[in-house]
């Protein structure tokens, strides 16, 4: 990839950036190569190791939708190889399973709560004692277990309604394809769970791509077609598997398959350039166990792996290796930049090197007042944000309470014999699914105003560390180009809806006992009042529990961006004219020591230079 790269300052250099294909190898020479250059340049190593952890786990994440027993399951096992994942006909609760490469088999619980998290992997005193899985052979020992583990975590038999306060389970695994795909395995939608399709949904954002599986029995349903019809908008990249294709006979699945496609451009609006693969995971997982390549093919898996690997996985590695391109080549510029003023500053005859140093002092003392004015306008936007999240907060509260007590009535109308527990229960059945979406909601809302505050902040954080680099390099005479790593605002909306404890959602209040004998008007009128009261104080608390939650996340939002405004511009200092005044203070003492100091420093920058000759920079001086 080639862009031109000018920037402003005098005198500047012109190159056109051209990302290195064996990037990881570039980062890793640079990395040596900085780190001998000792205590001063310690910070750069970090961040060429930040850089080249996120290249190493920037695997693109993949979401596996669809309604229950369409064969999820199965086909995230059929890739893996192995039977991973439990299936049982009793629906997984609402917790996503993320799983990714790591050379061992092994689990990572997150709570919802500040519990610890907790890791096990097959070596494990649990495994050691468990003599069933002692009797077989290693490899499927810890297969079994890992199954075990997560029917532990993720299924209604074992923990019902979540009980344990499951937040996620993070899966490591030695698949060959988890190397550049996370699979995420949702919820199923359409359960008789009623979180587990409102925790998709909310989940989806947080997701690069989505396969959504069908199956030819039963048809696609109205619960599926409503649900895709929801997601498009979530999603850049979707495509769908027709799953138990091996119940059909050729003619049958053309049939199959041309009517799914009409269906779901005509009914979800979804794109008929979207790929529909036809795949049996049943005989996938099959040919996987038992190393049957021809068998594989015959599944159609092959299809959908190659699909992945070599259309999504690239395509996402593709964006992800430019920016961190980017960003190395910065950093490069920066040390460079370091290097040359370390060079200038035992050059220069002292007398000239003072004035210079005096010039530049005056330039820290501005940008320190800068810096000031900046925070005070990030603090005064982070104040304004807060207060529109607390006026649509207190303009929610009323029109929810108000569509509450209608859904309340109306099932009190339609159960005359116990009206009071039909209402609660109407009532709670339907909080979770609003609150829910009220939570997207908010989240997107406050997401559209921070991003448009932060992309000028930003810009203005950026201006104001690069400020003190261009003076660098104007007052000591040394080639300048402006940083061009782009940063990319993340997002505050979380994945995972607010939980609620759906047994005390509204708080029982017993009629008395006179009240029984009462007349059905006067009954009626007093049960009315009891559920006006119960669901404004259930519209409260869930109401407080979505403004303290977005709350939490624009603080977070600011307090990052402040931090980086601080830290960037401490480090910046430091690396110009906390080197000016080093090398000032080296000559006053070691004089002798300058000419050995000079070269050994000139030797760094060329090593400098060949690194970053191989992003296309080149020596001319325009």
């Amino acid at each position: 990839m080639h862009e031109e790269y000018i920037s402003e300052g005098a005198p500047e250099k012109e190159f056109s950036i051209v990302i290195p294909e064996k990037l990881h190898e570039t980062l890793n020479k640079g990395k040596l190569l900085v780190g001998a250059m000792g205590p001063a340049y310690e910070i750069y190593v970090q961040k060429l190791n930040e850089l080249e952890q996120r290249l190493s786990e920037g695997r693109f994440h993949l979401a596996v939708l669809g309604q229950v027993k369409r064969g999820k399951s199965t086909l995230i096992n059929a890739l893996l190889g192995e039977e991973v994942l439990p299936s049982s006909v009793i629906p997984l609760t609402a917790i996503p399973t993320f799983i990714q490469y790591g050379k061992q088999r092994q689990l990572r619980i997150k709570y919802l709560d500040d519990q610890e998290d907790i890791i096990l992997n097959s070596e494990s005193k649990y495994l050691a004692e468990d003599k069933d899985f002692l009797d077989s052979p290693e490899h499927l020992l810890e297969v079994q277990w890992l199954n075990k583990q997560l029917m532990d975590f993720v299924t209604e038999d074992h923990n019902p309604k979540n009980r344990k306060g499951v937040l996620q389970v993070e899966v490591t695994h030695p698949a060959t394809i988890l190397r550049d795909v996370v699979i995420i395995d949702t919820p199923g939608i359409g359960s008789t769970y009623r979180h587990n399709t409102e925790v998709t949904l909310n989940f989806l954002s947080q997701c690069d791509a989505a396969v959504f599986v069908v199956s030819v029995d039963p048809p696609i349903t109205e619960i599926e077609l409503a649900f895709l019809k929801n997601i498009k908008k979530e999603l850049s990249k979707l495509f769908f598997v027709l799953n138990k294709v091996d119940y059909l006979t050729e003619d049958e699945l053309s049939k199959a398959l041309t009517f799914y496609k009409e269906v779901l451009i005509k009914e979800a609006g979804i794109d008929p350039s979207t790929p529909i693969f036809a795949i049996s995971a049943r005989k996938g997982l099959q040919a996987k166990i038992s190393n049957d390549r021809q068998k594989w093919n015959e599944s159609g898996l092959d299809k959908v792996s190659d699909y992945l690997l070599t259309f999504l996985a690239h395509e996402k590695s593709l964006v992800l290796k430019d920016a961190i391109g980017k960003k190395a080549l910065d950093i490069f510029n920066q040390i460079y930049l370091q290097i040359e003023l370390e060079i200038r500053s035992l050059e220069l005859p002292l007398t000239e090197l003072e004035s210079k140093l005096s010039i530049f002092e005056k330039k820290i003392v501005e940008t320190e007042q800068q810096r000031i004015h900046v925070q005070d306008i990030l603090k005064g936007d982070q104040k304004r944000i807060k207060n529109l999240l607390e006026e649509h907060i207190r303009a929610l509260h009323v029109p929810l309470c108000t569509r509450l007590l209608e859904i309340a009535e109306k099932a009190m109308e339609d159960s005359p014999k116990d009206p009071e527990r039909a209402a609660q229960k109407a009532v709670a059945d339907i909080i979770p699914a609003w609150f829910n979406d009220e939570l997207d909601n908010i989240s997107e809302m406050m997401e559209h105003e921070i991003a448009a505050r932060m992309k000028e902040q930003q810009q203005n954080v950026d201006n104001l560390v690069e400020s003190i680099r261009k003076a660098a390099s104007e007052v000591f005479e040394i080639p300048y180009h402006r940083a061009i790593a782009e940063h990319v605002y993340e997002s505050i909306r979380k994945p995972y809806c607010v939980e609620y404890d759906q047994d005390s959602l509204l708080f029982q209040i017993s009629p008395d006992l006179l009240e029984r004998f009462m007349p059905a008007k006067m009954r009626e009128k007093r049960i009315k009042k009891r559920m006006n009261n119960q669901i404004d104080k259930l519209v409260l608390r869930n109401l407080e529990n979505l403004r303290w939650e977005t709350l939490q996340n624009i603080d977070t939002t600011f307090r990052k961006l402040s931090h980086i405004l601080d830290n960037n511009l401490a480090m910046t200092i430091e690396a110009t004219y906390g080197t000016i005044r080093s090398a000032l203070a080296e000559r006053k003492m070691h004089e002798e020591n300058v000419i050995y100091k000079c070269n050994k420093l000139k030797k760094m920058a060329s090593d400098i230079l060949d690194v970053m000759a191989l992003f296309g920079y080149r020596e001319t001086v325009l």
